[in-house]
């Protein structure tokens, strides 16, 4: 007999074990871990134990949690419940991701705190954000493998804090405004076109699958410089009632807002609460009067404002886009020039700013206004004159003709038909020379109704012929007609 041992078959029950084990070996072999680039490597190595940094106690950040978070981004799924089990509760790994101080455990992390899971919710995905909080309370937060749903203590069912800056728990302090930007994919499950949102999306809304973003006009945001609908109807239709619940959640309208970034509303609105006085009266008056609240301070200075819209009267309809073309409220350039943010000062145009639509172009060129010299140019109803100083300037209008007229075809006004020429070499270019053959008073009548067209009208014109010098004057076709004058009796074509 050999000195050998003749060796007994494994029994069934050891063969399972040995299987068991295999399997079990095999599948935690198996289980990756997925990084935001997208790779995916094996978390075990071949002694059995996890890479380094696999479990790192709260608040992390360790790879398993990170692995979690963004195979949940890129598939939907975090592949925690390969090891873990499909309620995360054991599994073949014989840890539950709940049960133990690993994940939300009240006396090892304090997890009831919403300073710490709040907190944590709130960070760039990775081993924290909205992102993560869906693993275990399910995608829409009703509940998932964590069989508790957020609206237990966020009621209505929203994961993050409520808008009116009081949470959702009362008394609260806390708010949505330090939620890291690229949480916005999970925000926009309820928030994107306004759905559930206290405030619509901005005007205009972003193009079609345009990714959700805070400040790219998919949810409540517009513009990335100062985050808030400023140029929304939104805004402009606040009032009191809506002004705590809405806008009030950072700004506020004098003393501190609750955002040390977010500006008051004193900052644009500078003579009175816009919660209060109403339209444009909360800058300044309509038209800028210079009176209280806002005294005679940009933006309220009157200058030549009464002047030129008495105009209304005189035949030519003038309203504020007249010359302040598209910079009126609910426009992009009004808040621009409004606007005395640091940082910001650069688009604001102090004493104002005047965009002339073309119809009041001059001959010689497009309209402008000149902020150092209060002037306009090129404006035909001058005569492409540059006019005097808006605030300290005045024209006597009897006294002043070459002001806005001149000698030629220069401009819509300029005086050159009939006899022109020969009358003022005569007696000299001026005003006083113009009164020899034009009645003053009947300037006041028709002087300032053709100012909208750029045109003057040979009605209008020979309707104020009759000064001293003139007998009578007989209007022809155009620009033509005769003239009974003291200098030449008889009638004389012009």
């Amino acid at each position: 007999m050999s000195g050998f041992r003749k060796n007994r078959p494994l029994r069934p029950f050891t063969w399972l074990l040995l299987l068991g084990a295999v399997a079990i070996v095999a599948g935690c072999s198996t289980a990756n871990t997925t990084g935001e680039g997208g790779t995916s490597a094996n978390h075990i190595l071949p002694d059995g134990t996890s890479v380094a940094g696999w479990v790192v106690p709260f608040p992390g950040p360790s790879v398993h949690s990170r692995s979690a978070t963004f195979d949940y981004i890129n598939t939907g799924t975090s592949n925690c419940s390969e090891c873990h089990g499909d309620a995360l509760n054991g599994g073949i790994a014989k840890v539950s991701c709940v049960n133990i101080a690993c994940h939300h455990n009240p006396v090892v992390t304090n997890w009831g705190n919403p300073a710490v899971h709040g907190a944590a919710a709130k960070r760039a995905p990775g081993s924290s954000s909205f992102f993560s909080c869906q693993i275990c309370h399910g995608r829409d937060f009703s509940g998932g493998v964590a069989g508790f749903a957020c609206a237990n203590c966020h009621a209505p069912p929203h994961p993050e804090p409520a808008p009116n800056g009081g949470g959702w728990l009362p008394g609260s302090p806390r708010t949505h405004v330090d939620t890291d930007a690229l949480n916005a994919p999970v925000c926009a499950q309820c928030h994107r076109d306004g759905r559930l949102s206290p405030i619509p999306p901005p005007t205009p809304p972003a193009p079609p699958g345009t990714p959700p973003g805070c400040f790219n006009s998919t949810l409540c945001h517009g513009e990335v410089a100062h985050a808030v609908p400023f140029n929304a109807t939104t805004h402009y239709s606040i009032t009191s009632a809506t002004f705590t619940p809405n806008c009030g959640i950072c700004h506020a309208v004098t003393g501190t807002s609750p955002v040390s970034r977010a500006p008051l509303c004193a900052t644009c609105h500078v003579a009175a609460s816009p919660l209060t006085a109403l339209n444009c009266t909360s800058c300044h008056a309509s038209p800028p009067s210079g009176d209280a609240p806002a005294g005679a301070a940009y933006p309220n200075v009157p200058g030549a404002h009464a002047t030129h819209i008495a105009l209304n009267g005189a035949g030519s309809p003038i309203s504020c886009d007249t010359c302040h073309n598209g910079l009126g409220t609910n426009t992009l350039n009004h808040y621009n020039r409004a606007n005395a943010r640091p940082g910001k000062n650069a688009q604001r145009v102090p004493p104002g700013d005047a965009a002339f639509p073309a119809t009041y172009d001059a001959q010689t060129g497009a309209s402008s206004f000149d902020n150092s010299a209060l002037s306009c140019s090129n404006v035909g109803c001058h005569g492409g004159q540059a006019t005097p100083d808006w605030q300290t300037g005045a024209l006597v209008v009897n006294d002043q003709c070459t002001n806005c007229h001149v000698s030629g075809t220069t401009q819509f006004n300029s005086y050159a038909s009939g006899e022109h020429t020969f009358h003022v070499n005569l007696f000299g270019a001026g005003a006083a020379t113009c009164a020899l053959c034009h009645d003053t008073a009947a300037l006041a009548v028709d002087h300032f109704t053709t100012l909208a067209d750029n045109s003057i009208s040979p009605a209008v014109a020979s309707a104020t012929i009759g000064g001293p010098f003139i007998t009578t004057f007989t209007a022809g076709a155009g620009t033509s007609g005769t003239c009974n004058a003291t200098c030449h009796p008889g009638d004389r074509t012009w």
